[in-house]
């Protein structure tokens, strides 16, 4: 698998391959790398996937889904739910989506291209304000994960993660980093479900020795 060094959304097939403990090569390339490599991709984006000597395919959810079979993350007993719970994430993503974009393509939202960072950060700044209102489209699908976990547990479906927590996990990830101003780093906080999700998704050994490693071989460099 091919991607940027960042987690972003690539992370939720490296987890799914991680805990189904199937060997992969997970090429990281640099955004300087990237200029050169665009041209030749399918779409023009990352994550890439070669499987033997098929084809590269593209598209994160795709890949994710095909991994997750082979593993035994897709249960068919759970297939609904998965979807559901992943649709869901998705929304959760679209909300959050145009206060980042603002501040790398502001011409998507018919703003100038070459905008004042000033003006940027503003307007960025305001519409996360709105996200995490009582009543603002972050906490409310935050409010629907905790929901969905009612019966169920430590993960989405029950006893066993899914890639359905894969994909979940990184967008609380990402979250909780603290690196969306306006977003404070703690705003899962409040939802003390998906607060032990959170602690719970990270104590598998699988996954606990994928960030070992990682933070290993970042302390090195």
């Amino acid at each position: 698998m091919t991607y940027f060094g960042i987690e972003g959304v690539a992370e939720k097939i490296r987890l799914a391959l991680e805990i189904g403990g199937r060997e992969y090569t997970d090429e990281r390339v640099s955004f300087d790398q990237w200029s050169a490599m665009k041209p030749t991709t399918k779409y023009g984006q990352l994550p890439m996937m070669k499987i033997g000597d098929d084809e590269p395919f593209a598209q994160s959810g795709a890949m994710l889904r095909y991994c997750g079979k082979h593993v035994g993350l897709y249960p068919d007993e759970h297939l609904l739910r998965i979807e559901e719970l992943i649709g869901l994430e998705e929304d959760l993503g679209k909300a959050v989506t145009p206060s980042m974009y603002i501040g790398m393509r502001p011409q998507m939202f018919g703003y100038p291209e070459d905008m004042p960072k000033e003006e940027k950060t503003q307007i960025q700044l305001a519409l996360r304000e709105k996200l995490i209102a009582p009543e603002g489209d972050l906490t409310r699908m935050l409010g629907y994960l905790e929901k969905h976990l009612d019966g169920y547990g430590p993960f989405f479906c029950g006893e066993k993660p899914t890639i359905a927590d894969c994909q979940i996990i990184q967008r609380l990830r990402h979250l909780s980093k603290g690196v969306l101003d306006g977003i404070p780093a703690t705003i899962i906080d409040g939802f003390p479900k998906l607060k032990k999700f959170y602690t719970d998704f990270h104590e598998i050994p699988q996954v606990k020795a994928h960030y070992q490693k990682l933070a290993e071989a970042s302390a090195s460099k």
